[in-house]
């Protein structure tokens, strides 16, 4: 069984983090990588779950990465007390990005596969719409949600920016938390990450990166902006990290 888990941020570089870590020779991710087991497919049972981790019986480290952990959904919300429930020791992974970059970025996924989803000008006024795309970049108050269950020492929090600029020293950081060597050199490839998720990258291809009308980018970032820099906080880095 799983004994650490991405939860998220969704559109935060979470793919080509698990395909790195599972070409570690100590850790081994489940495939489907987001089974969404705590949630949406909770109710296949825990026969088909054990059975996405079979393979990886040999492994010091089984994880998945379910984005959808680390959203504001109604069928993910007990995911952080199921999780605690059955795996209390489990450590929790958290990556994410500036939450606009991120929020733009999941609206064009989402667009790109369902055509008639709401206009980029009107996600605010679109209930389900704010409630995914804003809880989804509502950073600090998505892992409050796991601090709740588990101590700080199980949860290690990465950025997208970091881990574009630095990928040997942050992935180092998230094998130690791991208990492994910090040696990456095996995994990434020239000392790069993979360019992955080209289903993510098809479905953005089709839709443009859209304008932000001044009025509503305001409004946004005064919702995320409070709840970015108590996040920010939380992980060791400056207010200021993102530029708004």
């Amino acid at each position: 069984m799983p004994n650490f888990i991405i939860i998220g941020a969704a559109k935060s570089a979470t793919t080509t983090l698990a395909a790195v870590l599972s070409s570690h020779t100590d850790i081994f991710i489940s495939r489907p990588k987001e089974p969404k087991f705590f949630g949406r497919h909770y109710g296949k049972g825990w026969p088909w779950y054990r059975g996405l981790f079979r393979a990886g019986s040999g492994f010091a480290w089984r994880g998945e990465a379910s984005t959808m952990y680390a959203s504001p959904l109604r069928e993910f919300r007990d995911a952080p007390g199921l999780m605690h429930r059955y795996f209390p020791g489990m450590k929790i992974v958290y990556v994410v990005r500036h939450p606009l970059d991120r929020l733009v970025s999941q609206w064009r996924h989402v667009k790109g596969r369902c055509p008639d989803y709401v206009a980029f000008e009107r996600i605010l006024s679109d209930r389900r719409a704010a409630r995914l795309l804003i809880g989804c970049s509502s950073y600090y108050e998505r892992i409050n949600a796991y601090r709740r269950y588990f101590p700080d020492q199980q949860i290690h929090c990465l950025t997208f920016e970091d881990l574009i600029a630095d990928p040997a020293a942050v992935l180092g950081e998230l094998l130690v938390f791991l208990g492994l060597p910090p040696q990456t050199h095996s995994i990434l490839e020239a000392g790069e990450l993979p360019k992955l998720n080209k289903v993510g990258q098809k479905g953005r291809a089709h839709v443009s990166e859209p304008d932000w009308p001044g009025p509503m980018r305001a409004s946004v970032i005064q919702r995320l902006r409070p709840d970015a820099e108590a996040f920010l906080a939380y992980i060791g880095k400056p207010k200021d990290y993102w530029t708004w």
